[in-house]
């Protein structure tokens, strides 16, 4: 095999294998999103509802566990077709950590509200959370619909 094969064969399994990781990264990254609309559905459902309220601090737990996960599933070119994260996310990184920070925050600052039992603070908790994915959904994550 000449010189130039070689350096084309190994390029394009590079770009295979760059392609795979993001694909990787997309699916684990939706997978892990999925997981925080998930707890923010059930600690809504449980407070509006007040049924299984005995749970929210599971919720509140998992949710900021989640939260620590969040700012290390964008990285740089792990954007694809099906993502709904838009291109901003890459182009504004401090806008986009910004907001990631800012959810962190408050999921953090929720399970203490949780923890400590006062129920009237945990709706304004839940609320300051919901703020944050809105904050982020509106400048970073495609408009979908449901």
């Amino acid at each position: 095999m000449t010189y130039k094969k070689i350096i084309m064969v190994s390029l394009l399994l590079t770009a295979a294998a760059i392609h795979a990781d993001s694909e990787g990264i997309y699916k684990y990254r939706s997978g892990v999103m999925k997981a925080v609309g998930g707890q923010m559905a059930s600690l809504g459902a449980s407070l509006k509802g007040q049924v299984f309220t005995e749970n929210l601090t599971l919720h509140a737990r998992a949710m900021a566990d989640l939260a620590d996960i969040v700012p290390h599933i964008f990285p740089q070119g792990s954007g694809t077709k099906k993502s709904e994260a838009l291109p901003a996310v890459w182009e504004k990184p401090e806008e986009f950590k910004n907001r990631v920070d800012d959810f962190v925050s408050a999921a953090k600052q929720l399970e203490k509200i949780v923890e400590s039992g006062d129920m009237k603070a945990i709706g304004g908790g839940v609320q300051k959370l919901g703020k944050t994915c809105k904050g982020c959904h509106d400048d970073f994550r495609e408009e979908h619909s449901n």
